[in-house]
């Protein structure tokens, strides 16, 4: 991956148009999560440049797998060269920002639910301290919007599952809409 990484910071530094194909083998190939933070990256600054365009699964699967590897691996933040990388609860306010950016976009139903489905294996699959951060710093916030509460009402009946599941819902029904609409509001006041 290594002769792909000056690639990618290549493509990252300069405006030139940047071929779908080549972005594609990138993400095909990214094996670590500082290949994949310079992807996500390139995929959020310079999208545009990326012709054909990259398309909404390939774009969304190297968001979503970014997203819980940085969960799941948890990267210091002094570790030098990877200052890029989200730490394990950056990453699931990111993740929860996603969502919600998702559920405002249209045709995206399929998306979600895979990249829910996703979310609640990693919670199964990990410890304690990932399963606190997808609680605490993303579900009881996605909980608060009842249109993305569909996509993980799994929860409420797998025993694995259920006790965080109320826990995050009791959040979200007591805040309504809370978390995205501040993130809204901020979203404006930098855009106005």
């Amino acid at each position: 991956m290594a002769d792909f990484a000056r690639e990618i910071d290549a493509a990252i530094l300069n405006e030139d148009v940047i071929q779908r194909e080549k972005v594609v083998l990138w993400i095909e190939a990214a094996s670590d999560l500082s290949t994949l933070a310079k992807l996500y990256r390139l995929t959020g600054e310079s999208y545009n440049r990326i012709q054909p365009d990259l398309g909404m699964e390939m774009t969304c699967g190297l968001i979503q797998r970014y997203l819980l590897e940085c969960i799941r691996q948890d990267v210091p933040q002094d570790v030098p060269g990877d200052e890029e990388i989200e730490g394990r609860w950056e990453a699931a306010q990111t993740l929860h920002m996603w969502f919600c950016n998702l559920l405002d976009a249209e045709g995206t139903s399929a998306v979600l639910d895979r990249a829910a489905r996703a979310v609640t294996d990693l919670f199964v699959a990990s410890g304690e301290d990932v399963r606190n951060a997808i609680e605490q710093g993303f579900l009881e916030h996605v909980l608060e919007t009842a249109a993305l509460r569909q996509y993980f009402e799994i929860w409420a009946s797998d025993p694995r599952l259920r006790v965080a599941w109320e826990r995050a819902l009791k959040w979200g029904e007591a805040h309504p809409d809370y978390t995205w609409g501040l993130l809204r509001e901020l979203r404006d006041k930098q855009s106005g």
